[in-house]
């Protein structure tokens, strides 16, 4: 398949100026960072760190505005947005950047991993009927039974999508085929599209050593390495096919750009979603931003790349924020491991 690419487009520093400068009238500001946000912290764990509301650029290693990562932002075609599920805050700052990069006059399209591809129907049949309802789309997905963080969550980015008549895309791989991949390996993808994602390539060896780092820890060491090849394989599928709806949704003739709201993981540029971007769309201007929470024993930015099995932190830019919660989710893993013989 052969895709239309668009060149990057040129935003003026004094065109961003006044995006922030307007935003600034009526948003509220923090005390410590005098920063633009789009509302006070909902997250209350750690807002007096250091770090909260802070812009790290690992590139630069030093803290930048929120000019400099709005004309980033606006200067670039493929835009992600990396989050932690859980958090309020990284939601409302995905709609926040969202409605300023839309502002500026891109047109981009909004893909969604929480949202398998075989949805997609659903989505654009509540769009027909009811075009700026973005809390009833919620409930046409049966949201309730996603397994994720309350629609009410991801709703302010719908709602910043809808407004902007922007499309919204089912970015992800449907369950049903993710689990056959578990099962199967790649054979579980038809060939044409293992050919386009490249997945029919042999993964490199620095790729997999550090993706079954990163499923280790993310199974606290309580699985056996040996028995988590085919969860690499699963997350390389993931990134290939977040990527893949992304660059289609960017060669769409209404839009002019393409922005992924997805887990922190997928927008790593290293071995993540973008990886696979630029290999589909290599003439596309990309970029990737993180929204981190703050730890108490860490006020260094460059000791958060540690989180990611990385030397630096794997993306453009980070945006610090306070921590939604301390649940230990390794505990918690350990707990539902305890009832089964073999994890």
């Amino acid at each position: 398949m052969k895709y239309h690419i668009r060149p990057m487009l040129k935003f003026s520093s004094v065109a961003i100026s006044l995006i922030i400068a307007c935003a600034a009238c009526t948003a509220p500001q923090t005390q410590e960072s005098q920063s633009v946000y789009p509302q006070v912290w909902k997250s209350t764990l750690s807002q007096d760190h250091p770090l909260v509301g802070k812009i790290w650029s690992p590139e630069q290693a030093a803290f930048v505005t929120e000019e400099t990562l709005l004309q980033s932002v606006v200067e670039s075609d493929l835009v992600f947005l990396g989050e932690k599920h859980d958090n309020a805050d990284h939601h409302l700052l995905q709609a926040w950047l969202t409605d300023k990069f839309a502002a500026s006059g891109r047109r981009p399209a909004v893909v969604f991993e929480m949202i398998g591809e075989e949805r997609q129907d659903v989505i654009d049949s509540h769009r027909a009927k009811y075009p700026k309802d973005a809390s009833g789309l919620g409930a046409a997905l049966s949201w309730e039974k996603s397994g994720w963080p309350d629609w009410s969550e991801y709703q302010p980015i719908a709602d910043t999508a809808l407004r902007h008549d922007a499309p919204l895309i089912a970015g992800n791989l449907p369950r049903g085929q993710v689990r056959n991949v578990g099962r199967k390996g790649l054979s579980a993808l038809p060939a044409a599209r293992q050919q386009r994602l490249h997945l029919d390539e042999t993964m490199q060896a620095d790729y997999g050593n550090t993706m079954l780092e990163i499923v280790t820890k993310g199974h606290c060491g309580l699985m056996p390495r040996s028995a988590l090849g085919p969860m690499v394989t699963v997350q390389r599928v993931k990134d290939a096919v977040l990527a893949d709806n992304m660059i289609q949704a960017y060669a769409r003739a209404e839009t002019d750009s393409a922005i992924l709201i997805a887990g922190g993981g997928h927008a790593r540029r290293d071995i993540g979603a973008p990886q696979t971007a630029a290999r589909l769309a290599p003439n596309a201007g990309i970029i990737t931003v993180v929204f981190i929470e703050v730890d108490d024993s860490s006020t260094d930015p460059a000791d958060y790349a540690g989180n990611f099995s990385a030397e630096t932190l794997p993306f453009d830019f980070v945006w610090f924020t306070p921590r939604a919660n301390n649940r230990d989710y390794c505990a918690e893993l350990k707990q539902r491991f305890s009832g089964h013989k073999k994890p």
